[in-house]
């Protein structure tokens, strides 16, 4: 039992991430109508540079994070400038694929700047261990469930409870509609992929204490962030939070009572299985029409 519970939080914890993942995906999509295939590389970004803040400033963390949020606010800005505004009235596929290319050009530049090698960054709450009961839990497995629960209840607050919100909802319901309702549709893009920039960043952050960082993790951190998202219900940020915890449990779990090498393939068998039974997942609508 005790083993199951020290798996559980673990699961849980990098469950939060990927349900960070996840978010941005959606938010990107539900906001643009773009499946953001550079998600991945935005989150190894926001790594690699909170770990540089980190020993730039000598682990001091609310500088170093609030650094790396501000790099990542304006990657977010020449991510619109620079790819979705030249291309938004194209074909949304010349989108994603743009998304492809910046991904692969984020990840080749990250090669050059911090090279291959994988790196390791101190956690905020440092190597601390919590004793639950008989179970000697991590403390920053805590923190990045606490600090995720905070951040979706931030995100639920902008989205349902500011007037930015209410735009937000507007935009993805219809775009076309929202323009002629005098709301300023450029301005809102480019606030959008600030905030997927941002949330990318924090799964950055928040997981570089958990793995060591290389410029290549990205590829499967976004799959898996992807399969979340399938799972929750494609275009449902609920979706995208059960379905990231779905993942992470699948994984550790998995890892531990079948067999390490297999923990990738469960994840997306779990996938496929949604897919077959339920492929609008969780939280999707069985009939749904973008507008």
């Amino acid at each position: 039992m005790d083993q199951f519970l020290q798996l559980l939080i673990s699961g849980l914890a990098i469950g939060s991430v990927y349900a960070v993942i996840a978010l941005s995906f959606e938010i990107a999509y539900e906001a643009s109508g773009v499946v953001n295939f550079a998600t991945g590389q935005l989150v190894t970004l926001g790594a690699l540079i909170g770990a540089s803040s980190m020993a730039y400033t000598k682990a001091n963390v609310p500088v170093s994070y609030a650094g790396t949020l501000l790099a990542m606010a304006a990657v977010g800005v020449a991510f619109f400038l620079l790819v979705f505004q030249p291309l938004r009235s194209k074909p949304a596929v010349t989108i994603v694929i743009g998304t492809v290319a910046v991904g692969i050009a984020i990840q080749n530049s990250a090669q050059l700047v911090w090279g291959p090698l994988p790196a390791a960054t101190a956690s905020p709450v440092g190597a601390a261990v919590v004793q639950l009961g008989g179970v000697a839990i991590r403390a920053h497995a805590l923190f990045v469930i606490a600090a995720t629960m905070l951040l979706i209840g931030g995100v639920y607050l902008l989205l349902h409870h500011t007037p930015l919100g209410k735009q937000f909802r507007a935009l993805a319901q219809d775009p076309d509609a929202a323009r002629l309702m005098g709301i300023r549709v450029t301005r809102l893009h480019a606030v959008t992929w600030i905030l997927v920039a941002a949330l990318a960043g924090i799964a950055g952050l928040l997981l570089a204490p958990i793995w060591f960082i290389d410029v290549t993790m990205g590829d499967s951190l976004a799959l898996k962030a992807f399969a979340a998202a399938i799972i929750g219900g494609f275009g449902s940020i609920p979706g995208a939070i059960c379905g990231g915890i779905l993942v992470g449990l699948a994984e550790i779990l998995g890892a531990s009572y079948i067999s390490s090498a297999y923990k990738d393939a469960l994840v997306f068998a779990l996938m496929v299985g949604f897919l077959l039974v339920r492929p609008q997942g969780l939280f999707g609508e069985r009939i749904g029409q973008r507008g």
